[in-house]
C-alpha cells in the first residue's frame, strides 16, 4: 500500500482532504463539510480541557470570594454585597460547563456552540469588578481578571482561533463600555493603561493560537488523509480489498439485526489484458478509474460500498437491496458502461469496453464469505455466457 512518504498531496486531489491540503487554509478555514468535522474533532479534543478548566475557574472564583469578604468584611457593605454577586455569577458557567459533560452528545454539541458566550459572560463580569476596583482602591485587590480570561480564551478552551479572537476581542469591548458608564474622564484616561495591556495580551495570544492552530488543522488532515489511504485504494478512490471485507461483515450484521435484504455483486471488465497489452498500462490506469467513476455512481447512499478488490475486479455492496432491485442496477451499470463508449480495439464481445457481472442476495444464515462465493459463480456463469451481461445467483 502506498503511503504519504512516497505520495504527496497530489496524488490524492480527489479525496477532500488532499483538496484542502492543496488549496491551503491561511485564514483557518476548511470547506463547509471538513470544518465541521473538524470542530467535532477539536470539540472531542477540548472536553477534558474545559472541564479542567471549569473546575480551574471554580477553585480560584471560589478563592478570591472567600478571601475578599474576609479582607472586606468590615468595608463597604453594598460593594462587598455586589462583589459576592459578581463572583457567584462567575462560577455559574463554570457549573454549566461541568453539568453538560454528562448529557446527551447532541446536547454538549449544542453547548460547545455557547461555549464562546459564556467565556464572554465571564470576562464581562471581570471587567466589572476590576473597574469597581479601580473606583473603591483597596489596598488589596484582585485586578485583571479580564485580562487572563482574555488569554484563556486562546489557550486551554479548545475553541477555534476566529471563536477565541471574537470572544477576547468582545471582553475588551465590554470592558470599554461598562468603565465608560462608571469612571469619571480623569479615571477614564488611567483606564486605558489596563485596556492597552489587554489589546498586547489579545495581539500575543492571537499570534500564538494562529500558529497553534495551523498546525492541528494540518496535522488534522494529514492523519484524516492517512485514514483514507488506509481504507481506499488511490488509483480508483474506491474503497480497498480489506475495507470491503470489514463493511461486508458489518453489513451483513446490520442486515440481520434490521432484517433487510443485502445485494452483492461483482463485476470484471471484460479482457483487460488485452486492452493494457494494446494500448499500455497507463490506458489501463485511465479505464479503472473510468469504471471507478461508474460503478461510485451507484454507491450514493450511507451504507452502500463501490470497492475494487483486485486488478479489473469491483464489488458493489447494496444494503436494503433484493436480489430483484439488485438486477436493475446491474442492467444499469451495464448500461452506463456503454454510454461511455470507451474505445477497446482488441475485444471480441465488440468496438467499446465491457463488462461481466455477478449478482447475489444474501439469505438468512448465510456468512459473507458464502455471500462473495455465490456473487463470485454467478460473475463466472456471466463470463461463460458472453461477457457483456449480468448473472444472478
Amino acid at each position: 500500500m502506498l503511503t504519504l512518504e512516497h505520495q504527496s498531496a497530489e496524488d490524492f486531489r480527489d479525496t477532500p482532504y488532499g483538496r484542502q491540503l492543496l488549496s491551503g487554509f491561511r485564514c483557518l478555514l476548511f470547506a463547509p463539510g471538513l470544518e465541521r468535522e473538524f470542530r467535532r474533532y477539536l470539540d472531542r479534543q477540548a472536553r477534558l480541557a474545559q472541564c479542567l478548566g471549569a473546575c480551574l475557574l471554580l477553585a480560584v472564583v471560589g478563592g478570591y470570594l472567600y478571601v475578599e469578604r474576609t479582607l472586606f468584611a468590615y468595608s463597604d457593605p453594598r460593594w462587598l454585597l455586589e462583589l459576592t454577586v459578581l463572583r457567584l455569577l462567575q462560577m455559574v458557567p463554570g457549573v454549566a460547563v461541568l453539568v453538560i459533560t454528562v448529557l446527551h452528545s447532541r446536547v454538549r454539541v449544542i453547548a460547545n456552540q455557547l461555549f464562546p458566550l459564556l467565556l464572554v459572560m465571564v470576562g464581562a463580569i471581570a471587567a466589572r469588578i476590576d473597574i469597581q476596583y479601580e473606583v473603591v482602591q483597596p489596598e488589596m485587590a484582585f485586578r485583571y481578571g479580564a485580562g487572563l480570561l482574555i488569554v484563556c480564551s486562546f489557550f486551554f478552551l479548545g475553541i477555534t482561533f476566529w471563536r477565541a479572537l471574537a470572544s477576547a476581542a468582545a471582553i475588551i469591548l465590554l470592558d470599554l463600555i461598562i468603565a465608560s458608564m462608571i469612571l469619571s474622564s480623569a479615571d477614564m484616561r488611567v483606564h486605558w493603561i489596563s485596556v492597552s495591556y489587554y489589546v498586547l495580551l489579545l495581539v500575543i495570544g492571537a499570534v500564538s493560537r494562529y500558529v497553534h492552530e495551523y498546525s492541528q488543522r494540518e496535522q488534522f488532515l494529514v492523519r484524516k488523509l492517512l485514514g483514507w489511504v488506509a481504507e481506499h485504494d488511490a488509483m480508483s478512490g474506491l474503497a480497498n480489498r480489506r475495507s470491503f471485507d470489514t463493511a461486508l461483515k458489518q453489513t451483513l450484521l446490520q442486515a440481520r439485526r434490521d432484517r433487510q435484504p443485502v445485494a452483492l455483486l461483482l463485476l470484471d471488465l471484460d479482457n483487460f489484458k488485452a486492452y493494457n497489452d494494446n494500448l499500455g498500462h497507463p490506458a489501463g490506469d485511465a479505464l479503472i478509474r473510468q469504471f471507478s467513476e461508474v460503478l461510485a455512481s451507484f454507491s450514493r447512499r450511507p451504507m452502500d460500498l463501490a470497492a475494487r478488490v483486485g486488478g479489473e475486479e469491483f464489488a458493489l455492496l447494496l444494503l436494503n437491496c433484493d436480489a430483484q432491485a439488485a438486477q436493475v442496477i446491474a442492467g444499469q451499470v451495464l448500461a452506463a458502461l456503454a454510454e461511455r463508449a470507451i474505445a477497446h480495439p482488441a475485444s471480441a464481445q465488440g468496438p467499446h469496453v465491457t463488462a461481466s457481472i455477478g449478482v447475489a442476495a444474501w439469505r438468512h444464515g448465510q456468512s459473507a464469505e458464502q455471500l462473495y462465493q455465490a456473487a463470485d459463480a454467478a460473475l463466472y456463469h456471466a463470463k461463460q455466457a458472453g461477457k457483456n451481461c449480468y448473472a444472478a445467483a
